[in-house]
This record gives C-alpha cells, structure tokens and sequence, in this order.
C-alpha cells in the first residue's frame, strides 16, 4: 500500500504548487490572499490577539514578534535543518496519523497505524498528531508553502468527522478518563488532549482555519463539562497526572473569542501543589518530573497576560529563576531522568536520559514570553544556549530526532526511527524546527530587537523596512545587517551583546566605526538616517570560557562564545541498533570515567640546569585551546596540560561516536 511521500523524494518548495494538486479534492485549505489575510488578522503569535470579540490581554507585550510570514530563513546551517523537518512532515501519510482517531470513532480505515507512542496500544497515541498540525501550521507560516497547509487541512478535516458525533476527539476512547476519575493508573490523558486541542488552534492561527477553531472549542467544552464535575479536592488529585499545558490552551482560546468559559478553564487547571510554593518563592523542584510542569508554567505566564494577576507574574518569574540558576546543566538544558533533583546538584546528575528536549523547548517557550513581557536581552542569552546545544544538533542528517541529551561520560546520541519511535520529543522538535524564524527579530514602537544571529530577511511592512542578515556564525565572527529598503521613520537597531563576548564587539555602518561599548547582556542601539543600502557589519570575538558545575569545582565543561564543547571519545562498541531506537537511549557502558585535564606544573630545568617546577595556574585558567579543523570538525579545540590530550569539538557537531560535555579538571 503507498503510503504516501516519501521524506527522501524530498519536494522542494519550488514543487509545492504542482504536489498540491496530489490532494482530494474538498480538501479544506485557504490559499494565496486570503491565507495573508487571515494570518494578518490574528497576527504574530497568540499573546498579541486583535481579533473581533477577543479578549484583550491585561498586560501587553513591551517588545513583539514579527508575524511569521514577515521573516524567512536565507540559505544557512538553520534552513537545512528546517527543510530537513519540512520532508519529514511531509513523508507522515495522513491516513496514518488520523487511524487511532477514526478507530476511536468507529470509523473503518485500512490504513496502518504508526508506531511507537503512535501506535494503537499506546496509551499516549494522538499526542504527535497535535504536534504534526501544529508543525505544517507553523512550517506554512514561516515558509508560505501551501502544500504543507492543504496537507494539514486535509487532516483537520479527517478529524472533524471523528468529532462529529459528540464533541470528544481522542485517539483514544474516553473510557481513560473514566481511570483519571477513579484515580487509576493511566498514562497522562489530558497531556495529548492538550496536544491536539493547540494543534488545532495553531492550524486556525496560521493558516486561517475556521474549522480547527470550532474543533477547539468542542474539545474545550467536553473538557470543561469533564473537569467541573469534579470536587475541588478531587479534582486536584486529577492533576497529579500529567496534563501538558491544558490551561495555555485554554487561556489562548479565551484570548482568540473572549469567551471567558475558556478563562475559567485555564485556571481550573492551575495545579495548586506546584504553583502555591512557586508563588511564595519555594524551590520544591526536586523530585518532580520536569516536562509535566513547565508547560504548567507557561500556562502561568498566559494567564498573567491575559489577567494581570499578579500572582502568575511572580510563578513563572520565580520558576524561570529558580531554573537557569539552579537546575541547569552548561548547554541550558534541565532535568535527569526526566526529573528534577536538589538544586545545584549538576555533578552528580550526569546520566544517559539527562536533559529531555522537550523541557529544552519549553523553556525556550517560556523565556519568549518573559522577553515580551519585560525586553530583557538575559533572556536571548538562555534561548540561544538552548537553541545551540540542545536544538541544534538533535536531529540527524535524514530528520530524524533525539529524545534526550546523555550527559554520561561515554555515552552517544539516540536518533528514532521514521515510523516507529514518535516520542514526546519528536514532536516538540517537530515544531521547533518549524519555527526558527519566530524569534530572531521582535520590535517596538520605535526599534527592531536583533536577538538572534541567523541568516534571515525581516519585512517591517508598517515601516517599510526590510532588513537582511547573513553570516556564517559561529563558524564566523561577523554578523552583516544590510538594509534593502529604508524605514519611512526613524527605526533603532538594538542588537543583542551576548553574556558570552566579554572582549567587547565592534560595530560599523557602511564602514565606519560606531563609538559605542558593547557590555555583554545588553543591548548596543544603532542609530541613523537609514538609507536603501547600508551595510552594518558586526564583529564579536567568540571567547573561551568555562562552566563549572556548582556541587563539583573540578567538574567543567569548555565553551567557545555560545557553544559547549565535547571531548569526541571514539565509536567503539556502537552499532547502527544502538544509535537508532525506538525507546530512546538503550543504558550504557560501563568503564567510560570522565575524561580529566591536568594542568598542574611541570618540572623543568632552568637556565643554570636546575631543576624547578613552573608556577601554579591562576584560578579559572583556561584549559584548552582552538587548533586546526577538519573536514568532519571544522571547529576544532584540544586540552592543554599533562597527560592525555583530548580533542574538542561542538556537541552540535557531534554525530555516531562517544563523548562528554564534563571534563575533571584536576587542578581545579
């Protein structure tokens, strides 16, 4: 049976209008201006709703988003990585995504199912499905490919007819919330209910889909109808189950159609065990499990916008603190095992399932929102560390993702499998591969925020700026912003100065040198009469500098600018099996201890031959060094001092052999 594309017949969106035409008719889809208009009518992203009949949010975002389709990736490292994820998405046949849907609904299909958490014994299956529309939705918008948006329509459709009959859609029958009722063991509900109800509503936000909206809002109400049938007390005991972000979604319907039905189901879903500490300042993170609650948080974040209460403010304030300065490991990245453990317990945490993706994604969603709410360029700083060494370097060379990130000394990275893995992660990183354009630029009323440094196009049609930036960063220092259309009133650039470029960055305008100081974690403002063809040119030396974990001064891991670094270990023992999996990380081996730098003084002989030991290393002395590239690592590093020499490499670039982010630093 054909199953569809196939994701290595890769269609490239020169061929997107042609494949179009490969689609059933009646295929719901909005196409050309009317597709522009209905993504300028609900704008950047669901915190900015102008809608007719919206809520107004309580609290604006200070700095906003471009809208989507106002920012394209140009040719770089990043739009591979996205085209990588666009064949993938279109390699998912429909009929395959949508078969526990209609066997749920007692529709009959000869499809076969997926597998993995896809597949129909699965109790979590349907989950993907969420993220696969919320993926075309956001691949559409950031891309203007209309075969992925008619795809993802056609799938809306499908599952409306699973809906029809009484407003429930699942993957699943509804017999798993009769176990959610008695408190029986089931495995997490309402985390891929959640899923599908923001899959839906991002399939209406960028694609214009009425259709989805209306689906949305039948999932609400089945779930309202569900969780108020509950006593208070119960129904907290419900949410000890892990629920996704079912108050964001609810929120964010509240913000599309100003019902406030859907306002009063976001904070039905406030869990009071995690958010009470949260909100007088606690940390009692250790010991949760860390994807089951950030979401939470940013529901918490939403919900503050949404109703200026204060309260929320300081939840999703607190937490993102408490987290960046606590629970994270040097690449940004949270959690071992999928769980939190005591603060600053970072030595003692590096296991094969260390930092989860998608705690990585959600924290990267998370600090968008706090960036909007309060411009903070610290904030860029953590979503850039992210998006380097947890992001990047999670997918291989035919699109396929990671689950978790080992920090193992020894350990390797896990890739699923085309049809058979799905796992929660594949579907965060479905998206986030999406939408690398969404957070490069925001802007104010008077200045474009420049917080990213990737290769892209910006159209400030209210302005009539347009704005290119290119660059081979961090292979290369310097950043170019040229200006391809002049802004009808005068526009400041404020570009990010990174926490990691402490030797100071250079910044020039059509060659001349800007007398300005770049102090990192701030902004630099550029000002001028900006005229169709200026070049600004960016220079940032990229430093090396160290991480050190906080429960362990000798444990540290190398860094150069953003980048942490790994000490490749070699691919003995591996096989193709162990590499790619559809369970995630298969253990590991023992016998594979953290590699060490010993920087201790060597003895030598001095002018008159005799024999003395050379002076100690200053504190935080720097202990490795850049060196000469390859082919396969054309950024290249090596430790320094005696004993074994270790070559570096970034994690990013690290693919099919052994490593480790840590080293021990024995002088240390």
């Amino acid at each position: 049976m054909n199953h569809g594309l196939s994701r290595r017949k890769f269609l490239s969106s020169a061929a997107c209008t042609g494949a179009a035409a490969l689609l059933p008719r009646g295929v719901l889809a909005l196409k050309g201006q009317r597709a522009q208009k209905a993504a300028a009518a609900v704008g950047a992203d669901t915190a900015n709703q102008t809608l007719v009949g919206a809520a107004v949010a309580k609290v604006q975002w200070k700095a906003q988003p471009f809208p989507m389709p106002d920012v394209r990736l140009l040719p770089s490292f990043w739009k591979d990585t996205m085209e990588l994820n666009r064949s993938f998405l279109y390699s998912l046949p429909n009929e395959r995504l949508a078969y526990n849907f209609r066997v749920t609904a007692g529709i009959p299909t000869d499809a076969d199912p997926l597998g993995g958490w896809e597949a129909p014994d699965c109790e979590l299956r349907g989950h993907y499905v969420g993220h696969y529309m919320s993926s075309c939705a956001l691949m559409h918008a950031g891309t203007g490919d209309e075969f992925i948006a008619n795809k993802a329509n056609e799938l809306v459709s499908m599952l409306a007819q699973c809906q029809a009959k009484d407003g429930y859609l699942g993957a699943y029958p509804t017999t798993l919330y009769d176990r959610l009722r008695k408190h029986e063991r089931v495995w997490a509900p309402f985390y891929t209910y959640h899923k599908i109800m923001a899959g839906l509503i991002d399939m209406y936000e960028h694609t214009g889909n009425q259709q989805a909206l209306d689906m949305a809002t039948r999932m609400a109400d089945w779930a309202f109808t569900y969780a108020m049938s509950f006593t208070d007390d119960d129904w907290q005991r419900v949410l000890l189950v892990e629920q996704g972000g079912m108050n964001e979604a609810s929120f964010n319907l509240y913000a599309i159609t100003g019902n406030t039905k859907y306002r009063d189901l976001g904070l039905r879903f406030e869990h009071h065990k995690i958010f009470d500490p949260l909100a007088a300042n606690q940390d009692i993170l250790g010991g949760n499990h860390a994807n089951t609650n950030i979401p939470k948080v940013i529901g918490a974040a939403r919900g503050y916008e949404l109703t200026g209460d204060e309260r929320y403010r300081q939840i999703s304030e607190n937490f993102y603190r408490m987290i960046t300065e606590h629970h994270v490991y040097c690449t940004g990245g949270t959690s071992n095992g999928e769980f939190w453990h005591a603060p600053d317990a970072i030595a003692t945490q590096l296991g094969p399932a260390a930092e989860e993706c998608c705690c990585s994604y959600n924290m990267m969603k998370l600090a968008r929102h706090l960036f909007g709410q309060n411009p903070d360029p610290a904030f860029f700083d953590y979503y850039e560390r992210l998006l380097m060494n947890v992001r990047y370097g999670t997918q291989d060379r035919n699109g396929m993702l990671m689950y978790y990130v080992p920090l193992q000394p020894g350990m390797y990275k896990t890739f699923g499998t085309e049809f058979d893995s799905f796992w929660c992660c594949t579907g965060t990183g479905s998206e986030e591969y999406s939408k690398l354009n969404n957070s490069i630029y925001f802007h104010d009323d008077n200045a474009v925020y420049v917080n990213l440094f990737i290769p892209s196009s910006l159209d400030w049609k209210e302005r009539g700026l347009k704005l290119e930036q290119t660059s081979d960063f961090p292979a290369d220092e310097r950043v170019t912003l040229t200006v391809k259309s002049a802004p009808g009133a005068p526009t400041a650039l404020k570009i990010r100065v990174p926490y990691w470029a402490t030797e100071g960055a250079a910044y020039s305008i059509n060659g001349q040198q800007q007398n300005v100081t770049a102090t990192p974690s701030t902004w630099v403002a550029l000002e001028h009469d900006w005229k169709s063809g200026d070049v600004i040119t960016i220079d940032m030396p990229l430093v090396l500098h160290l991480s050190t974990t906080p429960d362990d001064k000798q444990v540290q891991a190398a860094m150069y600018g953003p980048l942490v670094l790994a000490a490749v270990l070699g691919a003995e023992g591996l096989t193709n099996g162990m590499i790619y999996g559809d369970s995630g990380p298969r253990g590991y081996d023992e016998g594979y201890p953290m590699p060490t730098v010993d920087m201790r003084p060597h003895m030598h002989r001095d002018p008159d031959g005799k024999l003395v030991q050379g002076p100690a290393p200053e504190p935080g002395a720097i202990w490795f060094e850049r060196t000469e590239g390859s082919r396969e690592y054309p950024l290249q590093f090596r430790t320094k001092g005696r004993g074994l020499t270790h070559t570096l490499v970034p994690l990013n670039q690290v693919m099919n052999e052994r490593y480790s982010v840590y080293l021990r630093n024995l002088t240390a």
